[in-house]
């Protein structure tokens, strides 16, 4: 197979499987957003727990891991850059001095305010030339295949946490 000159765009969609074809628009969708966070100098998954931390307020290194289904080990590379930019900072629980609380700073929220106005853009892209109708639709659609992926009795998954709000 040639791979000159290959760009993703070229490739026959027509009858690319569902899966390859939702796979490779999500990958397009990272790359694009990772570009755009380049100068907040994190990943996504960074953004996620600022954006968790800016909801749900203050949280220890494992109930943040639990949220976002990795362990707490993982998280913690992600918390030292975090906190040496400036977005987070570490205080000893009230109650349990040997429980660290994580929370956001006041520069951590501007960076969820950016972030959010990322997303907005984002979405103006992926949905250009979308009625409001198909994108309703297109919602539905997706969330109806998420919950018959959660109920298929084959499918074994750590749970998925609520938002803060409703725990």
């Amino acid at each position: 197979m040639k791979m000159d000159g290959f760009h993703p765009g070229n490739l026959n969609l027509d009858n690319m499987p569902m899966q390859m074809l939702l796979h490779q628009t999500m990958h397009l969708y990272k790359q694009y957003f990772i570009q755009l966070m380049e100068p907040t100098q994190l990943k996504p998954s960074h953004a996620g727990i600022l954006v968790i931390l800016n909801e749900c307020g203050p949280r220890s290194q494992r109930e943040l891991a639990d949220m976002i289904n990795v362990k707490p080990p993982s998280v913690t590379v992600a918390l030292q850059k975090l906190e040496k930019l400036g977005y987070i900072e570490k205080q000893p629980d009230a109650k349990d001095q040997r429980i660290v609380r994580i929370q956001i700073t006041e520069r951590g929220r501007e960076c969820v305010v950016e972030v959010g106005s990322m997303i907005r853009k984002m979405e103006e892209i992926l949905f250009r030339d979308i009625s409001a109708e198909e994108k309703m639709l297109m919602r539905r659609l997706i969330m109806q295949m998420r919950q018959n992926l959660l109920s298929d009795k084959d499918f074994k998954m750590k749970r998925i946490h609520p938002p803060c709000s409703m725990e």
